[in-house]
């Protein structure tokens, strides 16, 4: 039986190898019939894909004969899916119809399995954020673009979803983050630049929440975040994108630390084209922020490249460049509640940081046959900070540190219901630095596999695991392994109901190993043994959509578990002084449910978004609720079409008060007043005036923190106040 069985699977291969075809297309709006520019045609399951002309026209060549799905998306409308009969050797002409969506919903993943899926077909709980949502939020970072997603909390430089992370000052990140699906956590800290990328020329964000090692390894504990740049259009484009604004001055006199409003303004500049079979996109863009507290100014800028050659119609080369500069002040808290936007008086205000990254990734991308693609990808990302401090002071602080990551990737599928995604990947983590006394060294060496079977056309189940093979300097470290279990059954085409469990990981940082330095008041020490952190999570949900009066309605709900063990923490060792070290002393336990909802309160004008995560998160050491976590989160958004040209948004926000921190920081005096805390409550509110030029404008008004809510986002440090900005979008074709 065996052998019958690999025998029918090679015979498909051979016999399927040179059945190609053409699709040649249309794409349009349903209700006005004009074309759609810049659509989004992707084959289900394969990374080949095509973007839609000015006249809304696309090209799909050597596309796999048989049953071909085509996903096909574009900013404001509905995904669809569409089937192709493909015979080889034929092209096939045929046109797709849109419908218009105010509420955006794209329903195209590429992060949860490596390839081209629905939401749909994913096990796990995906979240999306496309190029529009980021836009009308006149957006320049991304914790801003995370802090609006149902279940992640923004903590600082720390992201947490559904509880994963608390807070550490960003060190070793619980969250995967990748940028066009290379590893973007720097090599010595494990943390996230947020100012680093190109926020006006994401196409879209994927956040998959949940246990995610079996695919991506290390560092993917709590989840993935995954940003995917916008390929270059098909006709010359150049966008953009500039922002003015200010912070109001605060009600209370002592948070005033200058007589007038601070100030704040952006600028991004992007242009793209194709010509023939090269595409290029460039871009860049600076930022200036006064702040709303004194010593937290910045000025950052940055600059981004992508270049995708067209090998031949089956074979792609692409490669991704990206800088940014980031010269800032040194805050780390307040003096005290009462002068909550001042530092400590003792702070050096002269005293500046000076951060750097720098991103070059290459990626090939081939289908061999019908079945069978493969993707080879490498990378170098480096980073590296010094602050002004003279070298020969203990305040002093450097570090240059990079990252090699290369992986190869085959996906094969089989008879149509049969995939297997497999890879290799090696990561070699450098950090040189005086706080890690020399130059410290991690090497991971992994494998995967991941299977997909289709029992009908409704169960699709899936297994995979991963292993990785963490070296530290000396230490070998050990092989940790990562299995996860999926399932998902279409009841019908509105209802799908999903499950999945898995394990995870997170290998200690260099940092968290090896750093030696005196840092806010304390002592840092080194702890060469530190274990991995592991864990296990688990969901069950279900997505559902309806047509309520006559709207379209889309509602999720996910119960999830989560238990960690050797969680890193801070542990502090009072001695003469004050000193912390990074040890393995949590394990954790973190129940809780999910639900969204989004749909037209009133057709085409009143519409609503809304998302509601409420968690128990559980010390188990202490028997204690798990510190740094808010047990209930809410965000809510709401969209008011005026006319035809004018919207008016408001998007809210609430966390629950942290119901337990750590103590000792404040028994200690290191923080004055570093206990203060209250539920978070934001509401921000923008206009949107799409002006009637003969070039696309669009202006916004918008003001954050529009009730000028005070509270405490992490210990002694102030929230955003409230800000009020005026943005100008304008796109030349």
């Amino acid at each position: 039986m065996i052998c019958r069985t690999v025998f029918a699977l090679i015979w498909a291969t051979v016999t399927l190898w040179a059945q190609f075809g053409s699709i040649v297309g249309t794409i349009t709006d349903r209700q006005s019939g004009d074309p759609i520019l810049g659509a989004t045609i992707r084959l289900g399951g394969l990374p080949q894909g095509a973007t839609s002309q000015r006249d809304g026209t696309f090209v799909l060549r050597r596309v796999p004969a048989g049953n071909v799905r085509l996903l096909v998306s574009a900013v404001g409308y509905h995904t669809r899916e569409h089937r192709v009969q493909l015979r080889a050797g034929d092209t096939v002409r045929i046109r797709i119809e849109l419908e218009p969506e105010g509420i955006t919903s794209a329903a195209v993943v590429v992060s949860a399995a490596r390839r081209v899926q629905s939401v749909q077909e994913v096990s796990t709980s995906v979240s999306l954020v496309d190029a529009q949502q980021i836009a009308e939020r006149a957006l320049t970072r991304l914790d801003e673009v995370l802090r609006y997603v149902p279940g992640v909390v923004v903590t600082g430089s720390q992201v947490s979803i559904r509880g994963s992370s608390g807070f550490s000052y960003g060190l070793g990140s619980r969250v995967l983050l990748l940028i066009d699906n290379f590893p973007a956590l720097s090599a010595d800290n494990g943390d996230m630049s947020f100012d680093a990328l190109p926020i006006a020329d994401i196409e879209r964000i994927e956040v998959i929440k949940g246990a995610g090692s079996a695919l991506y390894g290390t560092s993917a504990l709590g989840g993935v975040v995954n940003v995917l740049t916008r390929d270059a259009s098909p006709a010359p484009e150049l966008r953009v994108r500039a922002l003015g604004g200010l912070w109001t001055l605060p009600r209370y006199t002592t948070w005033q630390y200058r007589s007038d409003p601070p100030r704040l303004g952006a600028v991004d500049l992007s242009g793209s084209a194709t010509m023939g079979t090269i595409h290029v996109l460039a871009a860049g863009g600076y930022r200036n922020d006064e702040s709303y507290r004194d010593y937290n100014d910045s000025r950052r800028w940055y600059t981004f490249g992508k270049l995708t050659y067209d090998l031949s119609a089956a074979s792609e080369l692409s490669a991704i460049v990206q800088y940014a500069a980031d010269d800032r002040a040194n805050w780390l808290n307040w003096r005290s509640l009462t002068y909550a936007t001042l530092p400590p008086a003792a702070t050096d205000t002269t005293d500046r940081v000076d951060s750097r990254k720098f991103l070059v990734g290459l990626q090939q991308r081939t289908i061999w046959n019908p079945a069978l693609f493969t993707i080879l990808r490498g990378s170098l990302y480096r980073t590296w900070y010094t602050n002004t401090i003279p070298t020969d002071s203990s305040g002093h602080v450097s570090a240059d540190a990079l990252q090699y990551n290369a992986e190869l990737q085959a996906s094969y599928q089989a008879l149509d219901r049969f995939n297997i995604t497999a890879g290799l990947q090696v990561v070699a983590n450098r950090v040189e630095s005086p706080y890690t006394q020399g130059r410290r060294t991690q090497t991971i060496v992994s494998a995967y596999a991941q299977a997909e079977h289709r029992f009908n056309d409704r169960i699709t189940a899936t297994i995979g695991a991963r292993a990785d093979n963490v070296s530290t300097e000396r230490d070998a470290g050990g092989i940790q392994i990562s299995p996860k279990v999926g399932i998902t059954w279409q009841l019908s085409d509105r209802t799908t109901l999903r499950s999945s469990v898995g394990r995870a990981f997170r290998a200690a940082t260099l940092t968290e190993r090896y750093a030696a330095l005196r840092f806010a008041g304390f002592t840092v020490g080194i702890n060469p043994g530190l274990r991995s952190e592991i864990g296990w999570s688990a969901e069950i949900g279900a997505l559902h959509t309806t047509t309520i009066a006559g709207s379209e309605w889309t509602f999720d709900l996910a119960a999830f578990i989560a238990r960690m063990d050797n969680l890193i923490e801070p542990q502090f060792v009072v001695d003469t002084v004050a000193e912390i070290r990074f040890v393995n002393i949590t394990r954790a336990l973190l129940p809780g449910m999910e639900f969204t909802l989004r749909g037209w309160l009133w057709k085409d004008v009143l519409g609503v978004e809304s998302g509601a995560t409420l968690m128990a998160p559980r010390d188990l050491v202490e028997n204690a609720p798990l510190r740094f976590r808010h047990a209930v989160q809410w965000n809510s958004r709401i969209l008011i079409n005026l006319a035809e040209r004018w919207r008016l948004h408001a998007d809210y926000r609430f966390l629950s008060r942290v119901e337990r921190i750590d103590d000792r920081i404040v028994q200690l005096g290191l923080v004055p007043n570093g206990d203060a805390r209250v539920p978070i409550h934001v509401l921000d509110v923008r206009l949107l005036w799409d002006v009637p030029v003969a070039l696309p404008l669009r202006l916004s008004l918008n003001v954050r923190n529009a009730l000028d809510y005070y509270y405490a986002e992490y210990i002694g440090n102030l929230g955003p106040t409230r800000q009020v900005s005026l943005q100008a979008e304008w796109t030349l074709r």
